[in-house]
């Protein structure tokens, strides 16, 4: 190519420069969230702690029961404590239950209850001498736990 015809052509221009404002919708969505999860997560965070804690005052109530009443005052100590737990979250109906009523609505408000394990609630509590193992009652204690922690009480 010749200098004359090579100074008749236009010349590439550089593009202007990308503002930096406003930003492309991608930021918009990143800042949302940021902010969203700014909000919430104290929120969450103080939620979660409040059920620790609630949990963790629902087991001590449940390791204070002293381990060596009698089977029955035992049997009846744990029974009132779940009842209590029950009116504090607004279930006053469940409370009146007694016998098999009161099994089947333990096992009825959790998935894959071990019916064995809390039968002594039902049947044990009215019988004049209950007589419970040391295995028996670890594993209601155990079982009563999985309801507490499933059914948030």
């Amino acid at each position: 190519m010749t200098e004359a015809l090579y100074q008749s052509l236009i010349h590439p221009v550089a593009p202007p420069p990308v503002p930096w404002w406003p930003p492309a919708p991608g930021w918009w969505i990143l800042l949302v969230l940021a902010l969203v999860t700014a909000f919430a997560l104290p929120w969450l965070i103080l939620r979660w702690k409040r059920l620790v804690a609630h949990r963790r005052k629902t087991n001590q109530a449940l390791k204070d029961i002293p381990a060596d009443l009698p089977d029955q005052q035992w049997l009846s100590e744990i029974n009132s404590l779940l009842k209590r737990l029950l009116i504090r979250r607004g279930e006053v109906t469940p409370t009146r239950l007694f016998g098999k009523q009161w099994l089947d609505y333990l096992c009825s408000s959790y998935p894959r209850p071990q019916r064995s394990y809390l039968a002594p609630l039902a049947a044990d509590l009215y019988r004049q001498a209950p007589n419970l193992t040391r295995e028996q009652r670890r594993a209601l204690v155990r079982e009563l736990r999985r309801w507490m922690r499933h059914n948030h009480v």
